[in-house]
């Protein structure tokens, strides 16, 4: 925000960010497209190109009051922790990792929820959708989220995927 050339008050960027009508999912494809359209004319055909799925723990154990905190399991050190899972479907060429897509998870058992959703956010809103997916089955996200990037111009990249592999 410090750059002069920018005519944006500090203001309307976080009001950007906290505002639950702004379709995140479509802003970070359409990004990922447009740096993987710049990064891919610099591979040569032997670059091994991949798709990955991580899913990685998100620690929020000072947290009280955030909407759809939870208890989740921590593979890395086999306990349980205050936060969240973010899964994210990814793409790597070995040398460069770019995000596609991402849920930021809850649990799906309610039991283990600290604090449901805000029951005053607008059910059409994209937020509001995103709450009601973070508190499904992180393998029932799987095969939206290929979907998404296959609709979003990924099967170029596909297609350099499957050309190198015999």
């Amino acid at each position: 925000m410090r750059n002069k050339e920018v005519y944006v008050d500090k203001d309307a960027v976080y009001n950007f960010l906290t505002s639950p009508t702004y379709n995140w999912r479509r802003f970070t494809l359409l990004l990922f497209r447009q740096i993987y359209f710049a990064i891919s004319r610099l591979l040569d055909n032997s670059s091994e190109e991949v798709l990955i799925f991580d899913d990685s723990t998100y620690d929020r154990n000072r947290s009280k009051e955030v909407e759809l905190l939870s208890r989740v399991f921590d593979h890395t050190n086999m306990k349980y922790i205050k936060g969240f899972r973010m899964l994210t479907l990814g793409w790597s060429d070995g040398n460069s990792f770019l995000g596609i897509d991402f849920s930021l998870l809850s649990s799906a058992n309610k039991k283990n929820r600290f604090n449901e959703i805000n029951p005053n956010i607008d059910k059409r809103t994209c937020g509001y959708q995103r709450r009601r997916e973070a508190i499904t089955k992180s393998t029932d996200h799987l095969v939206p989220m290929v979907k998404r990037a296959l609709a979003m111009g990924l099967p170029a990249l596909l297609y350099r995927l499957y050309s190198v592999w015999p």
